[in-house]
């Protein structure tokens, strides 16, 4: 009897989806092209059926601050058409599916059920953000701010860590 419930729980466990984090840290000035790896990593993780929590973090937070023309650095820049056509072939997607844009991939990511985090405290250090739940100067007002904390809470739900 023990052995058939310690099998039963063993195997409801291996049914549960996994949880990933991907931890984006490196901002444009550093290595545009993991921005790139992070939003393919995500659409591939949500496809494989993950639950996907993305966490915005130190320099990455100035990807999305609202410039001038009421967008972020990222949001009209396009996907390069070799990338598009990889991801089309590697996903299994149309073409037409793959977004041109990356405020366009931000967004599919989101409606595909990815979570969105932004460290709170990097937000008001970076003078983005005036206080605490401040998203006014970011583009992405679908972020959930997160104390440091509630930082280390995601990185131990996690199963899979990954940081770009």
């Amino acid at each position: 009897m023990a052995f058939s419930l310690l099998f039963m729980s063993s195997t409801a466990i291996a049914d549960e989806p996994k949880t990933v984090l991907i931890h984006i840290k490196t901002g444009l000035k550093h290595g545009g092209a993991q921005i790139c790896v992070a939003y393919n990593t995500i659409w591939a993780a949500l496809e494989e059926g993950l639950d996907v929590n993305v966490l915005i973090d130190a320099d990455a937070v100035n990807i999305y601050k609202v410039g001038w023309f009421g967008k972020d650095g990222i949001e009209n820049d396009k996907l390069p058409g070799n990338m598009r056509e990889t991801l089309a072939r590697q996903l299994n997607v149309p073409l037409e599916k793959v977004p041109y844009r990356y405020g366009e991939y931000l967004a599919m990511l989101r409606e595909k059920g990815a979570e969105f985090y932004v460290n709170e405290e990097m937000l008001i250090t970076a003078g983005i953000a005036k206080g605490p739940g401040d998203l006014d100067q970011l583009s992405a007002k679908f972020f959930k701010p997160v104390s440091l904390p509630d930082m280390i809470q995601l990185r131990l739900e996690a199963d899979v860590y990954l940081v770009y």
